[in-house]
């Protein structure tokens, strides 16, 4: 009895002790809280380089606090952002042991405010790679730290978004170099990392409407999002358009990715993006729409300090077909840069019937059956363009056309209308056939200005099967070494291929094409390589409007083609990579400037190795022509050469 007394009053003792502290925890929870969010601000200015204020922070219950009138600000520039009020839910015990942990959260008004005006900018400095965040934002780095920049984005996705938020009336607003871009959200629950919501959406004078969805899982290191027009639009980014003139256009659109830092130099971003119904077009890309059912890739990017690496179990698909990717830039100790396709197996009638529509115009409904391989090894350093390494092919087995589509290559075997182009513009058509008096068939053409022009564009036109995998590899060092257009690589088969079949629109898909189809001629023995260089000889630009070898010889030298002689017929192969240069092609006293002496020895030395002239008319041979057609009117002898693109010519 006497021990059971004395046990009640330490119980009562004790419950008094612990209503004492709860008690002045109570009284001085607010203190707490405000000690609790000043210590969590500092840690997160710390680490991102913002500055963070509030109003007031306060209790709401027994766990739940409310923080008014937020603000984020950067470094320099405008407000960040600006939140009305902030509801979240935490642990008293664990406040009482000086620790704050969040739970559920609402989020009432914030609204994110992005500016850019040239270089100055209120969000950059996010990214910018500097060890210490706190210090002046400055755009001099002299390199770029790619793992940083990588960390830190992820870092400001994963570590300060709760599992479970509501947010309500959410503003995102974004002037950039004078475009604007606004997105509004009326509520938004991000519920056990999981969330859907609609978006109204303005860019510029464009107002459109999002269905997107998603998770966020800050455990597992994972971020999923999917966009939607609402229908029967389809999801456009007109900021994209008027900035880049890239119209891009989807139906939906779906990412997936995964974060690790898998040690303390290399983190790996792995996921998928995939679209649905994706429309693309821009001047450089296609002159029509490009249109792609499904488009989609499963990627693993690599990126340490000085490097960032697409690791080659990466594929990338575009309707049926698949191929894998490995990619690498290194910045240091040089700049390096390596590709590397290989699928040495694959259905020929996926690869064309995957095409996109609009991409590849000729090639459109086209039916094959059989087999291909393609193989891609580039590699590149900056300082020492020279040791470059290209090498590509496409190979095939049990490869056949069963059906041409919308052009059958086949027809330049025989009476044909060509197309001349300006520019992407039609500027004159005329028969390729007897019936234009201007034609000459092979056997009427001298094998001078044959060998001549063979010479200089493709000397081994006979042997070849479409393509110089030296001569693209050096055209390549040529133009990184000039900066510039300087020099193609191009086959007679491929230019040929270019003036038929394709407009003279300067698209990056347009080389692409040219190549598949000068492969299908070569490899399939469309056109016999006589008749190729026949069309090629009657239809090449040699002058202002002035087409094939025949129009060529009255225009410069007033004669039939037949009549040229050595010195003519060199003078005109110096013409077909340069049609406009001609003007140029004389000083002041009528001679032939020095580039062109210059040239008339090194074709003639070529000629003469391959015994394609004698030794006597070699040494007879002299770099000088008079012009007697209409060009002597056109010539400019005081001018300075310009700067003319190989390109133009081809």
């Amino acid at each position: 009895m006497h021990i059971s007394k004395r046990y009640k009053i330490g119980l009562l003792i004790l419950a008094s002790v612990v209503l004492i502290i709860l008690f002045a925890g109570f009284l001085s929870r607010n203190r707490m809280l405000n000690h609790m969010l000043n210590a969590r601000i500092a840690v997160v200015e710390k680490s991102t380089g913002v500055s963070v204020a509030f109003g007031k922070a306060r209790f709401s219950g027994i766990n739940s606090i409310i923080i008014q009138n937020l603000s984020i600000n950067p470094p320099v520039g405008d407000t960040l952002m600006r939140v009305n009020n902030i509801k979240v839910s935490i642990s008293p015990m664990a406040l009482l042991r000086m620790k704050l942990k969040l739970g559920y959260a609402e989020i009432n008004r914030p609204v994110i405010t992005l500016r850019r005006d040239g270089d100055e900018s209120n969000y950059m400095f996010l990214l910018e790679n500097q060890s210490d965040s706190t210090k002046k934002v400055t755009t001099d780095s002299t390199e770029t730290n790619y793992k940083l920049k990588i960390d830190r984005l992820f870092s400001l996705v994963f570590n300060y978004i709760p599992g479970s938020i509501r947010i309500k009336n959410a503003e995102a607003e974004a002037n950039i170099n004078q475009h604007h871009l606004s997105f509004r959200m009326n509520d938004v629950l991000i519920d056990d990392h999981e969330f859907t919501t609609r978006i109204e959406v303005t860019e510029d004078s464009l107002k459109s409407q999002w269905k997107v969805g998603g998770l966020i899982n800050a455990d597992e290191r994972t971020v999923g999002l999917k966009v939607s027009g609402i229908q029967p639009e389809a999801v456009r980014f007109p900021f994209i358009q008027s900035k880049w003139g890239l119209l891009l256009a989807f139906d939906s659109l779906s990412i997936n990715l995964s974060y690790k830092q898998l040690s303390d130099t290399v983190s790996q971003l792995k996921g998928s993006v995939k679209t649905w119904n994706q429309v693309v077009n821009h001047v450089r890309i296609s002159p029509e729409d490009v249109n792609l059912t499904v488009g989609a890739s499963a990627f693993s990017v690599n990126i340490g300090k000085t490097w960032a690496e697409i690791d080659s179990a990466t594929s990338i698909t575009y309707n049926r077909q698949s191929f894998r990717l490995f990619a690498r830039i290194d910045n240091s100790p040089q700049k390096r840069f390596r590709i590397r396709i290989h699928e040495p197996d694959f259905d020929a009638s996926d690869f064309f019937g995957s095409l996109p529509a609009g991409l590849f115009t000729n090639l459109a409904g086209i039916k094959v059956k059989g087999r291909l391989g393609f193989i891609l090894n580039f590699d590149y350093e900056t300082q020492n363009p020279d040791s470059l390494l290209f090498h590509a092919a496409l190979t095939s087995k049990g490869f056949s056309v069963l059906h041409y589509g919308a052009t059958d290559f086949r027809h330049i075997n025989s009476e044909f209308a060509y197309t001349a182009y300006e520019k992407g513009h039609a500027v004159r058509t005329f028969l390729v056939s007897p019936a234009n008096p201007n034609f000459r068939r092979l056997d009427q053409i001298p094998l001078n200005l044959q060998r001549a022009i063979m010479t200089s564009e493709d000397g081994a036109f006979f042997h070849h099967r479409g393509f110089l995998p030296d001569a693209i590899r050096e055209s390549i060092i040529t133009n990184i070494k000039e900066k510039r257009f300087a020099r193609g690589g191009s086959t007679i088969s491929m230019q040929l291929v270019k003036n038929v079949f394709l407009t003279r629109n300067k698209t990056i898909t347009r080389k692409v094409e040219e190549m598949l189809i000068t492969w299908l001629i070569e490899s399939q023995r469309l056109v016999s390589k006589d008749r190729m260089f026949e069309v090629y000889l009657n239809v090449i630009e040699t002058g202002p409007m002035v087409y094939g070898v025949n129009e060529a010889a009255k225009f410069y030298f007033n004669k039939d083609v037949a009549k040229l002689t050595l010195a003519e017929s060199i003078y005109i192969a110096s013409i077909v990579p340069k049609p406009k240069w001609f003007r140029y092609s004389f000083d002041q006293n009528g001679e032939l400037r020095e580039h062109l002496i210059g040239y008339y020895e090194l074709v003639s030395s070529k000629m003469l190795r391959k015994e394609w002239i004698s030794q006597e008319e070699f040494d007879h041979l002299q770099a000088r022509v008079e012009l007697k057609g209409p060009a002597r009117n056109q010539v400019v002898p005081d001018e300075p050469l310009p700067e003319i693109d190989e390109e133009e010519g081809i």
